[in-house]
């Protein structure tokens, strides 16, 4: 069952209750799962009760840095992915916050050329 968030007045939000608007409406348990450990540990992180308009775009490079910059590619870009969408999610909604900077990159996956296309025998 969903739980309903009180927003405060105006467009400044906490951390936390940035986090919480975001995730609360996804729906699907995987979806929430996976973007909840990205974006919760990234809020713990941050302070959670710090308005998410005090935090500066290198704070999340670094905190996502912290995080998740020695785990596989594929965890990084996932978590990278799960915070760049709540972060854009917030801006579209005018709520004031940082940005995952250019530098944090999202990675190439190794090995990550597509296999050459196969001519499968015609049978007849």
């Amino acid at each position: 069952m969903s739980t309903v968030v009180q927003l405060p007045a105006g467009k400044a939000l906490t951390v936390r209750a940035a986090a919480d608007v975001f995730l609360d409406p996804l729906g699907n348990p995987n979806t929430v799962r996976n973007y909840g450990i990205g974006v919760g540990k990234t809020a713990e992180q941050l302070g959670e009760t710090r308005p998410l308009a005090s935090v500066a775009d290198d704070e999340i490079g670094e905190v996502l840095e912290l995080l998740w910059g020695t785990v596989a590619v594929n965890t990084w870009n996932a978590r990278r992915a799960g915070v760049q969408s709540w972060l854009g999610w917030c801006a579209e909604r005018a709520y004031e916050g940082p940005t995952v900077p250019a530098w944090a990159k999202r990675l190439a996956v190794p090995d990550s050329e597509p296999p050459p296309a196969r001519r499968w025998p015609l049978t007849g």
